[in-house]
């Protein structure tokens, strides 16, 4: 009985634990946006440049975009205000033209979007992914969803290069 007891206790704790630290507050300000997506990005201030924060009042939702000085991707985030969930996540990474019309293929395509979702290869293979030859370069454009998102990414298909990755919150 003791034994049980204390799993019961033990697992109430990790409960309340995990709990707080995905719990989310308010976000009053454009700086308290703009730490959230820092944060989120992994990244501090002078780690960025361009950094703007716009408050959307028609959506309640901060608009926070930013460019990473180390390789030129641009960040944009949308984040509630009433209680600071991150509603939509973009990154737009910057790559060299390549006009090559070689393929890694559908498979590689979709693993490696997986790869960036942090999701298994299963669930992407649930969505779409197809092939696309526009503005000089060839890519694979891969769309999914994983529980209340929904995920497109596209991938450089000479390389597996991730070009764009971005998520939405859909609430269903």
């Amino acid at each position: 009985m003791r034994k049980v007891m204390r799993l019961v206790v033990a697992l109430v704790m990790v409960m309340a634990m995990s709990a707080s630290a995905f719990a989310v507050s308010k976000v009053s300000s454009n700086s308290a946006a703009q730490n959230l997506a820092l944060k989120n990005a992994k990244l501090t201030k002078a780690e960025v440049s361009n950094l703007r924060v716009k408050y959307d009042r028609r959506d309640g939702e901060y608009d926070v975009k930013f460019v990473r000085k180390s390789n030129g991707a641009k960040y944009d985030y949308e984040i509630r205000k009433s209680n600071g969930m991150i509603t939509e996540k973009s990154i737009d990474f910057k790559h060299k033209r390549n006009s090559s019309r070689k393929k890694i293929g559908k498979a590689a395509a979709q693993s490696a979007a997986a790869r960036a979702a942090g999701v298994k290869v299963a669930v992407v293979k649930k969505g779409k992914c197809a092939y696309d030859y526009d503005d000089g370069k060839g890519v694979y454009e891969v769309e999914f969803r994983n529980g209340k998102y929904k995920y497109e990414i596209e991938i450089l298909a000479p390389t597996g290069q991730l070009i764009e990755y971005s998520w939405e919150y859909t609430g269903r």
